[in-house]
């Protein structure tokens, strides 16, 4: 009995050792073939990929994979017909690179080098951010002479308020008894200086400001508490973050520029001002990064156009020299970014690998529908004439009545001349006391009455009076004129809905009949016990439950 076990455990294992490795992947249920399209075999993980980036969402996991393999064959044609070499078709798969590609830099070199402070460092940046907090008494006075008598007047050891008064200001002197807790950063910086040591029945001054002098009296100092950090604390981290992204940007740039040999023409970028640039400079070289050259002119164009864009239409000297520097250093960050996201190629491995694969894929399967289906839809004007005069229940709605409505809150009133309609006297004559101008009529679908008014309408024949149709305080008076009309929506309203709906649903049919074309000449193979196992761990992992 021991001998027939090892015997067949011993087998078992060489059958094992003697499979090909997709077929072991597939025993063990490792990323197993799962469906073999043209010669072409997709696994497990190449169909995960796809339903990550594919699903819309709440989007239930299918019942089958027809829509992938439709996918497959979508772009397997376009690739056939070698429309990835279509100039837009590159231009776009390289800007999504240029930018994702950027993106995944960006996390590897800076985000993911960031790391969460401490409390003692968020502790020393509250302190210095965002303390000490002041509640102030300020007194502004308009000349430096009247400042010089108040002072003189404080140095006496009187009282702000006193020194005011004793110097006869205080009916021309613009006073603040209270400014409430601000926190020093907020302050005008020549009074923040003033006021940054002073402490708690601290008054002082004069301090010039904006051609006004101010005194003040420090009614109350807060150096900081645990409740106001506590408050803060997020946000304290969040400048942490961003300081440490700044600085790791700044490296990263610093590191590239020179991997890119970047060369800076100083002498004539100094040359270059608002009033213009020489020819001779126009042609030079100004900024050279790699195999990108910048021109003198190219970048005095550049400088000319951010000024614009930022509101500096008067170009003063200063703002023109920021503006060169801010130019020359985006540049080079820019550039030397994209060069190196791009030499990294995160497009051939995780996680970016499979995203740029979809992407490819799918701006692929548009440049097929562009260039076979929507070339096959044959749409003419009249068309959408044709499908407004055969379906007039999708551009009509039923249920308007026409009807006379009057209502009234007085009831004696209401009881008086229900009697009279109830006696057959003319609606129109009866309800005159209500509504002397004249009784207006109206057209309405049954549907945007209130309720009740839906409830007696929906009851009555043409030419009927309700009376006394209590809702509420109110009380209403009704005439149904006419009931079952249609009311129909103009064609020149719903026209471009029309030719949309039917470019969409022609589109729609031809990219079915291509779909159908594909498969009847080609090979598919869909391994059933492979899906049957994916499509269930995917529905019990919430897999149809999320968008991507």
């Amino acid at each position: 009995m021991r001998i027939g076990r090892f015997f067949v455990a011993t087998l078992g294992l060489v059958i094992l050792l003697g499979m090909p490795v997709s077929s072991m992947a597939f025993f063990w249920g490792d990323n197993p073939d799962l469906v073999t399209v043209n010669d072409t075999v997709f696994t497990t993980e190449d169909y995960q990929n796809w339903w990550k980036e594919w699903r819309e969402k709440d989007m239930p996991v299918p019942e089958s994979p027809d829509a992938f393999v439709d996918w497959v064959l979508l772009y397997q044609e376009a690739g056939a017909m070698q429309l990835d070499q279509n100039p837009e078709y590159r231009k776009k798969l390289a800007i999504f690179l240029k930018v994702r590609a950027l993106m995944q830099l960006k996390q590897e070199e800076v985000a993911s080098r960031t790391q969460l402070p401490d409390d003692k460092e968020l502790w020393e940046a509250y302190r210095k951010e965002y303390t000490p907090l002041f509640n102030l008494r300020l007194v502004a006075v308009g000349s430096e002479e009247q400042a010089g008598v108040v002072q003189r007047f404080l140095a006496d050891g009187v009282t702000l308020v006193d020194a005011v008064k004793a110097a006869g200001l205080d009916s021309v002197a613009d006073q603040l008894e209270s400014t409430g807790m601000l926190r020093a950063q907020k302050l005008p910086d020549p009074i923040r200086e003033a006021v940054v040591e002073a402490a708690a029945g601290t008054a002082g001054g004069p301090v010039s400001f904006g051609h006004v002098w101010y005194f003040f009296e420090v009614l109350e100092r807060n150096d900081g508490s645990e409740e106001d950090f506590a408050k803060l604390k997020n946000e304290l981290i969040r400048q942490s973050l961003k300081v440490q992204e700044n600085q790791l940007t700044r490296e990263l740039t610093d590191f590239l520029a020179k991997k890119y040999q970047v060369t800076v023409n100083d002498e004539v970028i100094a040359r270059i001002t608002p009033e213009g640039i020489s020819a001779a400079d126009a042609e030079q070289v100004v900024l050279q990064i790699g195999n990108t050259v910048v021109s003198g002119d190219a970048f005095y164009q550049a400088v000319l156009k951010e000024q614009d864009m930022r509101g500096g239409t008067h170009r003063n000297a200063e703002a023109f020299e920021t503006t060169k520097k801010r130019i020359v250093a985006d540049a080079i960050a820019q550039t030397v970014t994209g060069l190196e996201a791009l030499d990294r190629h995160y497009e051939s491995r995780p996680p970016l690998k499979a995203i740029y694969e979809f992407y490819s894929q799918h701006r692929l399967i548009k440049e097929l529908e562009k260039t076979v289906i929507e070339t096959t839809i044959d749409l003419k004007p009249e068309d959408a004439k044709v499908y407004y005069e055969g379906h007039p229940e999708l551009f009509s709605r039923g249920g308007i009545v026409e009807l006379a409505i009057v209502q009234t809150n007085e009831t004696e009133l209401a009881e008086k001349l229900a009697k009279r309609l109830k006696s057959g006297e003319d609606f129109f004559k009866v309800m005159q006391p209500l509504s002397p101008a004249g009784i207006e009529t109206r057209r309405s679908p049954v549907d945007h009455l209130n309720p009740v008014l839906q409830e007696v309408v929906a009851k009555m024949s043409p030419g009927q009076v309700s009376s006394g149709i209590p809702d509420g305080e109110d009380i209403f008076f009704v005439k149904l004129i006419r009931a079952g009309e249609r009311e129909f929506i103009p064609f020149e309203k719903v026209s471009e809905q029309i030719v949309t709906q039917l470019r969409e649903e022609r589109f729609t049919t031809a990219k079915t009949q291509l779909i159908e074309q594909l498969r009847s000449r080609s090979t598919i193979e869909i391994n059933d016990r492979a899906w049957n196992k994916l499509k269930k761990r995917l529905a019990e992992e919430g897999e149809g439950n999320h968008g991507s």
